[in-house]
Formats: structure tokens, sequence, C-alpha cells
């Protein structure tokens, strides 16, 4: 019987975290499914899914948390089947400021929208003289709700963001 794990990092940034972490499931006859790590203001973050054995799962655990140099959080996921959805693809794009985040989300949320991931960034805009926020989301949008409800319902926050909307095949 296999355990499905889902495991977050955290910790100072440097070379050789990602092999000590590839070699630390591999030598625990885990599987490394999927994973989204970054580098954030000096530290090192992430999330990975991987499977393992039930029998090699205690050692894997106490290997993970082993990790000096990381912060390791591991929960099993006994997720059950999945609720029917449309995968979309949300950019936002504006001026920043504060509050952008939490306005999007709070719209989404009030459709029954689940965010399955969230990617944003900062950067400065030539010519312009102040930065731009963009927000990449990937949505499961329940099936009754269309592109066109998620428009109408986020061009109510502010003129200055763009809204674009793409379904993913």
């Amino acid at each position: 019987m296999m355990k499905q794990l889902i495991v977050t990092i955290i910790g100072k940034d440097k070379p050789g975290l990602v092999e000590q972490l590839s070699d630390t499931v591999y030598l625990h006859h885990a599987n490394w499914v999927s994973s989204s790590l970054s580098q954030l203001g000096g530290q090192f973050a992430g999330i990975i899914q991987m499977e393992v054995a039930n029998k090699h799962f205690v050692s894997l655990r106490q290997a993970l948390t082993d990790i000096e140099a990381l912060q390791i959080h591991i929960v099993e996921d006994h997720t059950q089947t999945a609720t029917p959805y449309v995968a979309q693809q949300l950019t936002v794009t504006g001026n920043d400021r504060c509050g952008i985040v939490k306005e999007v989300t709070q719209h989404l949320t009030q459709l029954g929208i689940n965010i399955a991931k969230l990617k944003t960034e900062t950067h400065s805009a030539p010519n312009w003289g102040y930065p731009i926020f963009v927000a990449e989301f990937q949505l499961h949008t329940p099936t009754e709700i269309n592109q066109h409800m998620i428009q109408q319902q986020l061009e109510q926050l502010a003129d200055d963001l763009t809204i674009d909307i793409e379904t993913l095949s």
C-alpha cells in the first residue's frame, strides 16, 4: 500500500538543497511526483508531492526531518474523488497596490472557485514610473461558472486592473 504525501519545506537558501532532498527521497524508496520550489528573499521554500510504500514511510519521515538546513512539514494526502471542474487560467495585471490578491480571491471565493495555483510578481514598467503587479491563477471552476461570469465579477474591482481568462485544455 502506498502513502501519498505533501511535504512543505523552508530554509536558508544555499547550493545543494534540492540534491539533498532528492537523495533522501530516492534512498528511502519514495517517488517524487510533483513539486514547486522557489528561492524567495534569501529563503528556499517549496512543496513536494511524493508517494512511498507504507513500510518505508517512517524512515523517510525521519530522514526528511533530520535535514538540518530545512524546516519540513509532512501531511498525508487523503483526498477522495474530486468534484468535476473546468481548469482555467486567470491573469490579473495592474498598478501595484495593497489588496489586489485579497480582492481577487474574495470574488473568486464568492463564485465557489478553487485556486489550484497562484504565482505573483511585481516588476518595473518602463516609461510608467511605477511598479506593475501581475498575478497568474490556475483555477478549478465549478462547471456551472463560465468565463463571462468570472470576468463580470472581477471587473467590479477596479478600473486599473486588466483581467484575462482562458480555459485550459
